[in-house]
Parts: C-alpha cells; sequence; structure tokens
C-alpha cells in the first residue's frame, strides 16, 4: 500500500490544502469499497485534488489524509481506497475493523457491480456486529447514459433500503456532488458516534444509580 498522500501507479503527488486548525469533529475513516472498475479511485482523488483522472493502477490500495471543513467544522478524513481480494470488493476484516464509514460504490453501467453491494453491506455489518454502520451509496459514471443498466430510481430505492444517503454522480463531471458524498458519510459518522455516546452513558449511568 502507497504511503498517504501518494496515488500509486500514477507517480502524482497529492497536496491537500491541509488546515492547522485542530478538528473538532475528530478524524474521520473512510473505506472506498466496491467492485475494481466503479471508479473509487477517480472519486477519491477528486475529492482531494478537484482534479479528474481516468487510469489508475487498479493492483494496489491507497490512504490518504486530508483536513477540510464540513458544516463549520474541521474534519480530517483517512481514506482507504481498496482493492478487491479475492472477491471481497475490498470489504475485508481488516478494512472494516479500521473504518468509522463506508462509501458503498457501483457503477451505473454495471448492473453486477450494484448487485455486488448487498453482500458488501452483509459483509460489513456482520464484521461491526452493528446493523445500522455509517455508510453511503454513490453510483457513478452517470454520464455514461448510452449504456447504463442501472437506474437513479433503483439506486435510491437501495439507498433507502440501506437506511443511508444515496447519490448518483459522475466523477469526471459532478466535483460537486462528490464533495457532498464524503460530507453526507461524515455527517453519518459523526451522528452515529453521537449516538453511540448517548448509549453508553444511559448504561453506565444506570450501573451507576
Amino acid at each position: 500500500m502507497s504511503g498517504p498522500g501518494t496515488e500509486s501507479g500514477t507517480g502524482t503527488t497529492l497536496r491537500p490544502y491541509l488546515r492547522r486548525k485542530k478538528s473538532s469533529l475528530g478524524e474521520t475513516k473512510v473505506a472506498m469499497v466496491g467492485m475494481d472498475g466503479v471508479g473509487k479511485s477517480a472519486i477519491a482523488v477528486r475529492f482531494l485534488t478537484r482534479r479528474f483522472i481516468g487510469e489508475y493502477d487498479q493492483t494496489s490500495e491507497s490512504k490518504y489524509k486530508y483536513t477540510t471543513v464540513v458544516d463549520g467544522e474541521s474534519v480530517s478524513f483517512e481514506i482507504l481506497d481498496t482493492r478487491s481480494t479475492d472477491g471481497d470488493h475490498g470489504a475485508r476484516d481488516d478494512v472494516i475493523r479500521w473504518a468509522d464509514g463506508f462509501m458503498l460504490i457501483y457503477s451505473v453501467t454495471s448492473r453486477k457491480s450494484f448487485d455486488a453491494l448487498h453482500d458488501i453491506k452483509r459483509r460489513i455489518e456482520e464484521g461491526k456486529k452493528a446493523t445500522h454502520v455509517p455508510m453511503v451509496v454513490l453510483g457513478n459514471k452517470s454520464d455514461m447514459t448510452h449504456v447504463r443498466q442501472v437506474t437513479n430510481d433503483e439506486g435510491a430505492r437501495l439507498g433507502a433500503d440501506f437506511a443511508c444517503p444515496f447519490l448518483e454522480l459522475s466523477a469526471s463531471e459532478d466535483v460537486v456532488k462528490v464533495v457532498e458524498a464524503f460530507h453526507s458519510l461524515c455527517r453519518e459518522v459523526v451522528e452515529y458516534k453521537r449516538r453511540s455516546r448517548t448509549f453508553l452513558d444511559r448504561v453506565f449511568g444506570l450501573k451507576k444509580s
């Protein structure tokens, strides 16, 4: 795996606009999962640099760190751009344990990549031993309408079934939506952590009484 701040295979050094303000929302660890070829790397680099790059080395994983502002608060993202091993689509046990939230990505040009998200979600929930893990469903390559296999309505229904945000976009054209996707996942993670703390406070509070 390449080190934070580099993209494997391209020789391009990412220079995120790091801010020195301490993050009041803490660090959000994001795992980008889905079948190889759906555009995970393009989406990650679009978020980090606002640039679109079409070709990537799909044999190795990359991890990035990037600090930005979400809803007026400084947030440090750590992003893992996964690769599939033995058909797991990046949803390995070590990745699941590491991540706070998951970006479940499919290509609207591939029904197979869309259907794979059910198994990915199952792997994540089993690994986290939880039924509601922070995640966002993301349909990429929406500009390729002539070869579309998955409709926007189908993507929206899957997001509703998974009880998580859904966005459809084109990494090559929709930088605003790419940023929105990461911000939405950050909000999901923050809310999940808040609920978890509230639950623990109630449990320990009851034990102390």
